[in-house]
């Protein structure tokens, strides 16, 4: 995607490996010594990377050809690590029936697709590639939160290196967002604009859709800490078991 490949060199610097995400998939699918684990939409590779460390087997697939180059440049050649580039779509037809213990899609990954459909058969997918006690764990924006209240954008992410802001603009004819984004470079002052349609799916949407596929056990979350969903959460996190 051009959005991603214009801000590779810098995605490590924008999102940096946030450890509450390790231990909220060691929390969810117990000892991970013998687990395999897909890692959807895995970026630059930091959290594939660190659960690889441990765990017996992790595949992270993203889209992004540039992104996995960097992936691929600091996995350190991990015997059980594996990058591939995919589309999350697809992932069904490429690995067999009950292949992992849990396929994480996080970092807003699910809504860069086009519909509720698409969302459905991603998580019929899912179903079918997890082991009888896997997880499926995903993690998007709150974007109940983003709708009710009218939210514009979302906190500016800025260090010593860069600054990004990231803005909203809802649009209820469609149902959808754009998604726009200016990454400035503070040491040459360069700046990057995107713009990205997103599918900013609701909760209720999403529980019917994961009861649809199957999963039995559904659980919504404001963060990876597993502190309740409030209405003003900005992230929502979800562990769903068969």
């Amino acid at each position: 995607m051009k959005f991603y490949e214009s801000i590779s060199d810098l995605y490590d610097s924008i999102f940096p490996l946030n450890p509450t995400q390790i231990a909220f998939v060691k929390n969810s699918i117990g000892a991970t010594e013998e687990c395999s684990l897909l890692d959807i939409g895995c970026g630059t590779g930091n959290l594939s990377i660190e659960l690889a460390r441990i765990s017996k087997r992790v595949v992270g697939v993203d889209l992004d050809e540039s992104m996995l180059r960097k992936a691929e440049e600091k996995c350190d050649s991990q015997p059980n690590l594996y990058f591939s580039k995919l589309d999350m779509l697809d992932i069904g037809s490429c690995y067999p029936k009950d292949s992992f213990d849990a396929v994480i899609c996080f970092g807003n990954t699910l809504v860069h697709l086009k519909s509720n459909n698409d969302v459905s058969g991603f998580f019929q997918q899912s179903k079918n590639l997890l082991k009888p006690t896997g997880k499926l764990l995903v993690q998007i924006i709150n974007y109940d939160w983003i709708i009710d209240h009218g939210i514009d954008h979302l906190p500016t992410i800025e260090n010593e290196m860069l600054k990004f802001e990231r803005n909203y603009t809802y649009h209820p004819n469609t149902k959808l967002i754009d998604f726009d984004t200016i990454l400035t470079v503070k040491e040459s002052g360069q700046q990057i604009r995107n713009r990205v349609g997103l599918l900013p799916i609701r909760k209720a949407e999403i529980e019917r859709l994961l009861e649809e596929a199957g999963f039995s056990t559904i659980k919504f979350y404001g963060n990876f800490n597993r502190d309740e969903l409030c209405s003003d959460s900005i992230p929502l996190v979800i562990e769903a078991g068969k």
